[in-house]
């Protein structure tokens, strides 16, 4: 098994999972990001492990050339920039998810997980 179809069984069934919560428990996941702004340690070691995590990935996989892979290998930055965000700056990371939480996006975001967690789910499992 490649790195690209071993990452995108992690990764597809875990973004299906929330992009699913999105729709079934909208309000619950706002509560949740509500209730985590409060928690200052918990964003110190969210950014933390997204650091790491996110240098790891980009480590192993960090490849631009079927489109799982570019999916997968954004991700991995993607995981990178957001850890760095949350122990940089995380006032800003706050006002940005506080637009996000009070927007429209929200059922976007959702559908735009479920789409890429369905296609590495697909691309893990079936291909």
């Amino acid at each position: 098994m490649d790195t690209t179809t071993f990452l995108a069984q992690l990764w597809g069934p875990a973004i299906l999972a929330v992009g699913l919560g999105v729709f079934v428990s909208r309000k619950n996941y706002i509560k949740i990001y509500r209730d985590l702004q409060k928690e200052t340690l918990a964003i110190l070691l969210f950014g933390m492990v997204g650091i790491i995590a996110g240098l790891a990935q980009i480590h192993f996989h960090n490849v631009w050339g079927s489109l799982s892979q570019i999916i997968i290998s954004f991700l991995g930055w993607a995981l990178l920039l957001k850890g760095l965000m949350l122990a940089i700056a995380p006032g800003i990371v706050d006002k940005i998810g506080d637009w996000q939480a009070d927007s429209k996006l929200i059922p976007i975001a959702g559908v735009l997980m479920l789409i890429v967690g369905a296609y590495l789910s697909w691309v893990g499992y079936f291909i």
